[in-house]
């Protein structure tokens, strides 16, 4: 008799702006993605957003991409650090981070930070 297991909800919130501690969840989460089959969302806030756009971590956005996992950035960080034209640029989407986030909780993904 075989026991199914749900399959894992985990949302990467990327909050800093410094590229040594958001880069190792990102390919976390494309990782998880490709080798396991987890349900994988990836958002961008404050910092993070900063750190989306400015091109440090685009390798790891096109494996995100290339994985099936549509990272998303929070759309009022995007205009308030005037980042549209780079965000733009890349694979990223923009939406209401705070309901995002709260489907995440409503849903049951665990959410990681970093």
């Amino acid at each position: 008799m075989s026991t199914s297991h749900p399959q894992a909800k985990v949302a990467f919130l990327i909050v800093s702006d410094d590229p040594a501690r958001a880069i190792p969840g990102l390919v976390m989460a494309a990782r998880m993605k490709v080798n396991r089959g987890t349900d994988v969302r990836v958002l961008f806030f404050g910092p993070g957003v900063k750190l989306a756009g400015s091109g440090a971590v685009d390798e790891q956005l096109e494996a995100l991409s290339a994985a099936g996992v549509g990272a998303r950035a929070c759309a009022a960080n995007v205009e308030q650090y005037g980042l549209a034209e780079e965000m733009g640029a890349r694979p990223v989407g923009l939406l209401a981070a705070g309901a995002e986030v709260e489907d995440y909780a409503r849903q049951g993904y665990t959410v990681l930070s970093f």
